[in-house]
């Protein structure tokens, strides 16, 4: 494989993962005040033509986590999540989304 075509892949891969983010945090945002399981989400995801496993729904969903917009129930097999006050105020664009989500610009 050519260096070019190397950085092509690792390029999608990376759009695909902040498409991905932005997708759960719109599922959660409509989600509200209660949240949804991981399974929803990924149905979700898949509903916009976003192939996403269970592994990497849940490491989109860490990575929300760890940024501070949305929190995570890991107590039984199937995890949950909820928005965060800060997931909701970047979801509404009143608060700067970190680097790394696929947030489209405001109208």
């Amino acid at each position: 494989m050519t260096e070019r075509r190397i950085d092509a892949a690792l390029d999608m891969a990376r759009a695909h993962r902040e498409a991905l983010r932005w997708v759960l945090l719109t599922a959660l945002w409509h989600a509200r005040p209660y949240g949804a399981l991981e399974t929803l989400l990924a149905a979700c995801a898949a509903d916009v033509g976003l192939a996403a496993t269970s592994d990497e729904t849940r490491r989109e969903l860490g990575w929300l986590e760890s940024h501070g917009l949305a929190a995570l129930g890991r107590d039984g097999p199937v995890w949950s999540a909820r928005l965060t006050a800060l997931g909701e105020d970047v979801y509404e664009y009143r608060a700067e989304a970190p680097a790394g989500i696929a947030r489209p610009p405001k109208w």
